[in-house]
């Protein structure tokens, strides 16, 4: 049992980052291979919002100017609401970026983006731009062509069957 923990604390990773809207001024972001887990308080109620990792564009790296005016690389996780983006590393060495940046897309099954005229730009898809990234949906399969149970018994209408429908004329009916 306590290998089974030991391997499940290693395949998450729990940052504190600043949130201005939170109480205090943090919130907790748990990070899986499957989702990620953002939790905070506001005005004194605990709120807890998990977000697949499929939701998530990609591993996204901007190069921003540093206070001395040096590069300074930010290795985030992109979101298409800017509220969910989550920050994974923040440093001025070029190659521990690359490192980091390869590492956490290889881990989280994501591409590596840039962010470009805030615009997110794919370096797998020789530079077209990401679109919105969601899970695909079931019915392009085989299985949404299929007819469900009930309707297999029923005809196709045929306009040749209909029956005459005689308009302003009254049914009298007798009971004998």
């Amino acid at each position: 049992m306590v290998e089974a923990n030991t391997a499940r604390r290693i395949d998450e990773r729990v940052f504190f980052q600043r949130d201005r809207r939170a109480d205090g001024g943090a919130r907790r972001i748990r990070v899986t291979r499957d989702d990620v887990l953002i939790s905070r308080r506001y005005s004194g109620v605990s709120m807890v919002i998990t977000v697949p990792v499929t939701a998530y564009c990609g591993v996204a790296l901007e190069v921003q100017p540093a206070d001395d005016g040096s590069p300074r690389y930010v290795l985030s996780l992109a979101h298409r609401d800017p509220d969910l983006d989550i920050l994974l590393g923040d440093t001025q060495d070029c190659g521990a970026a690359a490192s980091d940046w390869r590492h956490w897309a290889a881990w989280l099954g994501l591409p590596r983006v840039t962010e470009e005229d805030g615009a997110l730009r794919s370096l797998e898809g020789a530079g077209e731009a990401i679109a919105a990234a969601s899970p695909r949906r079931r019915c392009e399969t085989s299985l949404g062509k299929r007819r469900p149970r009930f309707l297999f018994r029923r005809k196709a209408g045929d306009s040749r069957r209909t029956k005459v429908v005689h308009g302003d004329e009254r049914e009298i009916i007798s009971y004998e």
